[in-house]
């Protein structure tokens, strides 16, 4: 076949395209923000507003990369981030990319100096390059035998330091500007390097039994001093160590040697650590707390600022002189959405995002004002951080806008077709309370491995509920002669707070306890008969009870809130303080609980039991509890108070159903509300999830 002028131009024009589309194809490739559509993170509460807190994205077209290394200057302006397809790239706040660099190797470190201007590389082969910011040009290298694994540059850039894994060791090197070798000492290996002013070096060392904390000057040693963590100030006037129950704070002065000014005690096991330039503040964290705070700032004088309960796997940066803290984490949640929160330096929440995807890397701007995130699905997020804690009145973004769907969700009496519902439980938002889910799962899957890895997954997004057991944990279960032994891996014994260990003790025990085969629980650590579980050493040397349902005691159903959501938490009567036992004492009771939530208390005037009912006789107070016209939230709180009424009542007495009269006469919810339970029918499920 003959092929003509026009052909061949059409075949060619084909073929240029085809090379262009393998080219954007090519694992490695990157991509601007103007080439493709963005796949925006999920921010909740802002879809319908017209601020935009994502500033900037950055997408790699491969999103199996691995970021290395994350770094933002003071500004935002700049972003510096190296991946395991050999390239160091720079993008602005943004998200645009100003230059790309290759070095020779994988760049596992990277840094860059405050003001932007100069950023130094490590490689695995042992390169290290010192490049302007402004163009990504190299100004020198250098090459070693070895793999660079820490890094660290000056404030002004006149100083590298980096730390060479070599064959038989590690050897500290610190270099000028220009590239020329300062000094070299052997060591072992840096968990954290930082270069002072005048070159001095303070870092971390980890050692065979514990890790050092070490100030060289001159290349020699003028103190150490034993610490599982530590940080050193931006400025590098201060140093605070962690050494296992204290936070002690040191003075770095670069004529004197350092000395402690201050010490505060700490209980929790801390897995981060920072301080803010000029040392005002020290920020500590426990990357997995059972119960309680995990999250501590503390003033440089060693008293307690304010602590909170974050997400544990926490992410966490500051800004330079502390005014902003941002966590992030996946590992809340059993999908992976992560959740990110930015606090002001009083621990108020400034911003709460929720990204559809999982962050694995975070830096914050030195003044605060700008987060970069970067994500398993290769992009990196530029987001804008607000100025003041009145950010979301004045852009219109309300605490209730940030609210997705329910905030309470009704008792239902049915399981989803071709289902089951699986009890599970979780903390509340101050790990004061274990709050039993009902969650669906296919019936062929109702097997007790089945409830101890749903457990394990974790709480549902907006649920406002925590964790009790690490994400991933790998946890094995048997039945020996309706024994379950629960075998829990390695890491769970070396957990510090006694808090941590009975909440993943309780939270199993409650969710293994739902099946009526299960009559005791034992526990084993790592397939080995132990007497304690944690550091603390909680006795776990004999079988559990099982708390099965269907035994005598007596169950009272209060509503409860976890941050915006609200719950129903079953109370044993025995564990009360006044021990009800007429109707009316048991409603007293849940109107009680009820008035955090009751814009005013109704009167109750009597109970009366009837033979196939209850009659709650009130005052026309309850009618304010009714508004016609009501608000989704209204009516949500609405069928809160009734379900409390319904099963604390419906348990404990044999009538199924409520009235309600007003001043001795039979009163009708107004129409809003005819989807309110007032009939029990069993079994039913509360708290079921979304």
């Amino acid at each position: 076949m003959k092929i003509n002028k026009g052909m061949k131009r059409v075949i060619t024009f084909v073929f240029l395209l085809a090379l262009l589309f393998n080219s954007a194809c090519i694992p490695g490739a990157l991509t601007f923000e103007g080439e493709q559509p963005p796949i925006e993170p999920v921010v909740s509460g802002l879809e319908n507003s017209d601020e935009q807190f994502l500033r900037g994205r950055f997408s790699v077209v491969n999103p199996e990369m691995t970021v290395y290394a994350l770094s933002i200057s003071d500004t935002g302006d700049s972003i510096l981030f190296s991946l395991d397809s050999r390239s160091v790239n720079m993008i602005d706040d943004k998200g645009q990319l100003k230059w790309e660099f290759t070095p020779e190797g994988l760049p596992l470190s990277a840094g860059l100096t405050p003001d932007g201007r100069y950023l130094a590389v490590g490689t695995d082969q042992g390169k290290v390059y010192y490049l302007s910011e402004k163009n990504g040009s190299v100004l020198w290298e250098s090459s070693y035998a070895g793999k660079v694994e820490q890094l660290a540059l000056a404030e002004n850039g006149d100083c590298l330091a980096f730390s060479l894994a070599e064959e038989d060791g590690y050897t500290l090197y610190l270099l000028d500007r220009w590239g020329t070798t300062l000094l070299s000492r052997e060591t072992g290996p840096l968990l954290k390097l930082e270069v002072l002013s005048g070159g001095d070096l303070c870092y971390l060392e980890k050692g065979e039994d514990s890790n050092s904390l070490v100030y060289l000057r001159g290349g020699e040693v003028v103190f150490e001093e034993e610490a599982l963590l530590a940080s050193i100030s931006g400025c590098g006037d201060y140093a605070v160590a962690y050494t296992g129950d204290k936070l002690n704070l040191y003075l770095l002065d670069a004529r004197a040697n350092p000395r402690l000014i201050s010490t505060c005690s700490i209980s929790a096991e801390i897995s981060w650590l920072d301080i803010a330039d000029k040392g005002d503040c020290i920020f500590a964290y426990s990357a997995f707390s059972g119960s309680g705070s995990n999250l501590f700032v503390f003033h440089k004088e060693g008293y307690l600022l304010w602590d909170k309960r974050i997400p544990g796997g926490s992410l966490l940066d500051i800004s330079c002189y502390g005014e902003r803290i941002v966590a992030s984490s996946w590992q809340e949640y059993s999908d992976d959405f992560s959740k990110v929160l930015v606090f002001d330096n009083r621990g108020n929440i400034l911003q709460k995002l929720e990204m559809a995807s999982k962050i694995e890397k975070l830096a914050l701007s030195g003044n605060g004002n700008i987060l970069t995130l970067a994500g398993n699905d290769g992009n990196i997020f530029v987001i804008d951080i607000p100025v003041h804690k009145f950010f979301f009145e004045e852009a219109g973004v309300t605490e209730e806008s940030e609210i997705e769907g329910e905030i309470y969700r009704p008792v239902v009496f049915d399981a989803p077709a071709g289902e089951v519902y699986l009890k599970l439980y979780f903390y509340d938002e101050h790990a004061e309370h274990l709050v039993p889910v009902n969650r669906g799962i296919k019936i062929d899957q109702m097997m007790v491995q089945t409830a101890i890895n749903e457990l394990v997954k974790g709480p549902r997004r907006l649920s406002n509920l925590f964790r009790t057991i690490p994400k991933d944990t790998a946890i094995n279960i048997s039945l020996d002669e309706g024994v379950a032994i629960i075998d829990l891996p390695e890491e769970l014994g070396k957990l510090g707070g006694a808090g941590q260990v009975t909440g993943i003790i309780d939270s199993l025990i409650s969710t293994v306890s739902q099946y009526p085969h299960v009559k005791g629980i034992r526990f084993l650590l790592s397939g080995e008969e132990v007497e304690t579980l944690g550091t603390e050493g909680l006795f776990i040397d004999r079988v559990f009870p099982s708390r099965s349902p269907g035994d005598n005691t007596k169950l009272l159903y209060f509503p409860y809130c976890s941050g915006e959501r609200y719950y129903l938490l079953p109370r044993e009567v025995v564990q009360l303080e006044h021990k009800p036992q007429t109707p009316k004492e048991m409603v007293d009771i849940v109107l009680a609980e009820s008035s955090f939530f009751l814009a005013e208390k109704p009167e109750l005037i009597k109970v009366e039991l009837l033979e196939d009912r209850i009659i709650l006789d009130w005052t026309s107070s309850i009618k304010k509890l009714f508004p016609p016209e009501a608000s989704p939230e209204q009516k949500a709180l609405a069928a809160l108070f009734v379900d409390a009424l319904l099963l604390t009542l419906g348990e404990n007495f044999p009538q199924d159903r409520l009235a309600f009269y007003v001043e001795g006469e039979p009163w009708q919810f107004p129409e809003e509300y005819n989807a309110l339970n007032l009939q029990i029918r069993r079994p039913f499920y509360i708290n079921p999830e979304q």
